[in-house]
């Protein structure tokens, strides 16, 4: 149980480190404090409904299999190996600086504010499900919990372990902003800067070093 709770932590941290997660989080405090409210529990909701979801497939497929260390090894070495090449095309990209946002992700924080509730939600829930570098760390995360050889109940602690985690970066800032008010937009802003210049670097070493340790974890368990 505790392997899987630092390992979890881990996707969890990689997963939250995310600009345009909390530039979308700050484009709806900017529309108010309900939007940005129906924002938060949107995005949570769509990480929640995938991670339970790769927990219950990962379940499903492992079936009463009850030897699980040689698993676990080959799946940490599996996990090394896709950090790698996603740190390596990450590191390939040019600076952040001089390639800015995409034009699809500002067209999206841009719109973010003027949706109507019900387009919010599907908005919210979408970017919880995420893009490529989230679905590969929450499909991670998942498969550690399917793993962990724990009950459903220890599952389920798992699961809401690694989305309050993964999620921190929409709900923390949008619950402080309901309760302080408008310094919390300016504080985001600044942070969301500070985010997405060193997002490259930061994510690229971080899964590095958790692609060192996956290997050094799928060693031990040999």
């Amino acid at each position: 149980m505790l392997h899987a709770l630092f390992q979890t932590l881990l996707y969890a941290l990689l997963a939250s480190f995310s600009a345009l997660a909390l530039g979308a989080a700050l484009a709806a405090m900017q529309a108010g404090r309900l939007k940005a409210l129906v924002f938060a529990a949107s995005f949570v909701t769509g990480q929640l409904l995938t991670c339970a979801l790769f927990v219950l497939v990962g379940g499903a497929a492992i079936g009463t299999r009850r030897d699980l260390t040689s698993l676990h090894a080959v799946l940490d070495l599996l996990a090394a190996a896709a950090l790698i090449v996603l740190a390596l095309r990450i590191r390939a990209r040019g600076p952040i600086e001089r390639r800015g946002p995409s034009m699809r992700g500002r067209a999206l924080l841009e719109r973010l504010g003027r949706l109507r509730l019900l387009t919010l939600v599907l908005a919210g829930v979408l970017l919880g499900i995420g893009g490529p570098k989230r679905l590969l760390l929450t499909g991670f995360a998942a498969t550690v919990i399917a793993t962990a050889g724990v009950g459903n109940g220890a599952q389920s602690a798992l699961v809401v372990w690694y989305v309050a985690l993964a999620t921190m970066i929409v709900w923390a800032p949008v619950i402080l902003f309901v309760l302080i008010g408008d310094r919390v937009v300016a504080f985001a802003t600044r942070a969301q800067q500070r985010v997405a210049r060193r997002q490259k670097e930061v994510t690229v070493v971080a899964l590095l070093v958790l692609a060192a340790f996956l290997v050094l974890d799928a060693i031990s368990a040999l």
